[in-house]
């Protein structure tokens, strides 16, 4: 399993909150959102902690029997879970700020981990300008190992599907890798707003010498000189 920082996995997680807004508690995108947060701080503060007890005792909805279910059930049931998503990501955002005390105040007698171990679980979405099948062979391979799977977006496209589909599978998506070599493919920076609209975590890969609007030199970008490079980089951001 690979190592990574909990504070840049919690804030991941955090980051993710916006996105669960419009699912529900059996929604497969939102129970793996919820194991991983459980795990993450489980590992980062131990299963007595304040955190973790205080996630541990969100529920997401008032009524979970079925034999009760209608309209009224399903609008308290959305209510709750609209709620709970609010103090979860509070609890999250109190998380963070204890990791960054604990390295920054008390250095010498650090009570919290500076690494955990994790498998993460999900997908990662690769831009419909991403169509070349040598590109996309090179992506996965940096994936190989970390339990993410792949969306790719032009198969959506060529599918024919609606742009709402590419939201919803941005949306489900844990992050998402976007090619902006060539500026012309009006969709990519649809996704990618889209993607940042989501507060979702985005990598923007170029070609090198590729020319980059100044609005996205601040956000994570890999420049390659070929697919070997692209690879090799991408592995060592996954971790």
């Amino acid at each position: 399993m690979p190592q990574k920082d909990p504070i840049d996995l919690i804030k991941e997680q955090s980051n993710r909150v916006e996105g669960m807004a419009g699912l529900h508690p059996e929604h497969e995108v939102f129970k793996h959102w919820y194991t991983e947060t459980k795990t993450i701080l489980e590992k980062a503060f131990g299963s007595k902690s304040i955190h973790y007890q205080n996630f541990l005792a969100l529920r997401f909805r008032e009524v979970s029997v079925k034999a009760f279910a209608s309209p009224e059930i399903d609008k308290i049931n959305a209510a709750r879970y609209k709620k709970d998503l609010e103090n979860g990501k509070n609890i999250l955002q109190s998380a963070i700020k204890e990791l960054t005390l604990d390295r920054t105040l008390f250095k010498k007698l650090q009570t919290t981990p500076r690494t955990v171990e994790v498998s993460l679980r999900g997908e990662y979405f690769v831009s419909s300008g991403i169509q070349e099948v040598e590109t996309i062979q090179a992506i996965k391979k940096a994936f190989e190992g970390s339990g993410l799977t792949p969306i790719l977006g032009a198969e959506t496209i060529k599918k024919g599907e609606s742009i709402h589909y590419r939201i919803d599978q941005i949306k489900q998506a844990k992050l998402g890798i976007y090619d902006l070599s060539v500026l012309k493919k009006a969709d990519v920076l649809l996704e990618l707003g889209i993607a940042l609209g989501l507060a979702k975590e985005v990598t923007i890969i170029y070609k090198k010498s590729s020319p980059l609007p100044e609005a996205v030199k601040s956000l994570n970008r890999i420049e390659f000189e070929n697919l070997s490079d692209l690879t090799e980089k991408l592995r060592k951001k996954i971790g």
